[in-house]
């Protein structure tokens, strides 16, 4: 009998703490989920970046968590990005339904009464995911607010960064903060944070311009190496630290710290220890790599028109300069579809990536819809024609995972469509659409040049991801 009493109470211990466990996010790509807090110890799972985990136990290094496919294991708190605690608030004075899934025709499961909050989870396709009797639920975003715990701060990941007394990139400057600065943050509004400043004053600062912790990976630089000759991978910054395993001369490595002559590394099967700087060179992960980038719309087809009058033709050429610098400096060879405003028709720019024999065609867009309220960023592949993953999904996926990870960017999925723009390839191809111009705050978002360079980065780590996979 106690035998039996002591199995309920743990299973109790373990249910509660799981319903209450944090939630954590991988913030590199392909890491290995340790079956202990070492090392060396058995890998039970590689996980992409930005895989959400359920943080089961924690030491001072280390978390113990669980994956939404059931899998556990130890993964090292430099790589995981704990957001922070979160809860939806109902300002108005108005009940709101709480749905089960994110459209307005879902079923009513209960309601947020005027002044409550309930624990928020994430936002995606423009509703917010909350904790609602033991399930996740969704609720309007356009209807609620996102309110913080008291505690919380955020830190500024760049010099000179505008602070604003509203939440638009067109309002007033009322501070500057610095790299690593701190501030208390309170709410969150349209991919901006409502901060308090050191004079008690409220301000707002942009989403993609802050992290919530400083050790996080995230926020540092990672390096592209190989290997010059066959390679002690061990647990520690020393030849006095236990070998792990050895690598293979000319193998692919990703370097996240340094200290004293010696490297920190990911393998590309996600295990990770440190290898003598000695052995390693640097190199271009994208070179001999062939792309091509794709403007949507252009000349006589202006795409979407933004809330204020702008024309999406134009600003996907903007973004897409921009990146094709980026892949450039990463070693790939890049084309474009259109190099000015002209017009080129859908079948094409399709056509075009099989005569050039690229690698990859992504197409880039920026979305709009009659509601304003929507908002969020989405990839898009095509199976109408191609079943292979390898043909558009895997690069859909592995970019959306990469932008995803910017704060005051939102998800709204990868999605399979009959695009004309993917279909008429037999290369693999994406299509992404960055923001919704038809919303009036996103469109200054993603308008803006700070804003964009970060998209851009996330883009290049997204492509870099797909070919070391």
């Amino acid at each position: 009998m106690k035998k039996v009493l002591a199995f309920v109470i743990l299973t109790l211990i373990l249910s509660i703490s799981f319903a209450y466990a944090q939630t954590g996010y991988t913030n590199i790509s392909s890491i290995a989920l340790y079956n202990d807090t070492d090392y060396s110890s058995k890998i039970n799972d590689t996980l992409k970046i930005s895989t959400k985990l359920h943080i089961l136990n924690e030491t001072e290094d280390w978390y113990y968590v669980k994956t939404t496919s059931g899998n556990t294991g130890w993964i090292e708190k430099y790589f995981v990005t704990v957001p922070s605690q979160r809860f939806v608030v109902n300002n108005t004075n108005n009940q709101i339904n709480i749905r089960t899934s994110p459209t307005t025709s879902a079923k009513a499961v209960g309601q947020l009464a005027p002044g409550e909050k309930i624990k928020y989870v994430d936002t995606y396709h423009s509703w917010h995911i909350i904790e609602f009797g033991g399930d996740e639920c969704y609720i309007a975003s356009w209807l609620t607010d996102i309110e913080y715990a008291a505690s919380q701060e955020i830190i500024l990941l760049y010099d000179t960064i505008n602070i604003r007394d509203n939440a638009s990139t067109s309002s007033n400057v009322i501070a500057q903060g610095n790299k690593n600065d701190t501030y208390k943050v309170t709410g969150e509004k349209n991919g901006w944070l409502q901060i308090r400043l050191p004079d008690g004053k409220i301000g707002y600062v942009a989403g993609w311009l802050t992290s919530y912790d400083s050790n996080y990976f995230s926020e540092g630089s990672q390096g592209h190496k190989k290997t010059t000759d066959e390679l002690n991978l061990r647990t520690g910054p020393s030849v006095n630290n236990s070998r792990i395993t050895t690598l293979k001369s000319g193998e692919s490595i990703t370097v996240v710290e340094t200290v004293d002559g010696w490297s920190k590394v990911v393998a590309n099967n996600g295990i990770i220890g440190w290898v003598n700087d000695y052995y390693l060179k640097d190199v271009y992960p994208l070179s001999g790599k062939v792309i091509l980038l794709d403007p949507g719309h252009g000349g006589k087809d202006p795409g979407a028109i933004s809330f204020s009058g702008k024309y999406e033709k134009h600003i996907n050429l903007e973004v897409t300069n921009k990146l094709k610098n980026a892949l450039e400096a990463l070693g790939a060879k890049v084309h474009m579809t259109r190099n000015s405003d002209t017009y080129i028709a859908n079948k094409e720019r399709g056509r075009m990536a099989d005569r050039l024999n690229v690698d990859i065609f992504l197409s880039i867009h920026h979305n709009s819809l009659n509601n304003s309220d929507y908002f969020g960023l989405s990839t898009y592949y095509n199976t109408i024609k191609y079943k292979s993953p390898s043909q558009g999904y895997n690069l859909a996926e592995a970019i959306y995972l990469n932008a995803i990870t910017i704060n005051g960017v939102y998800r709204d999925g990868i999605l399979d469509r009959n695009f004309e723009v993917l279909r008429e390839t037999n290369r693999p191809a994406a299509l992404i659409e960055i923001g919704f111009m038809s919303n009036p705050q996103e469109e200054m978002n993603i308008h803006n040049v700070s804003f964009q360079n970060v998209m851009v980065e996330k883009i290049s780590n997204g492509i870099v991801d797909y070919f070391q996979q």
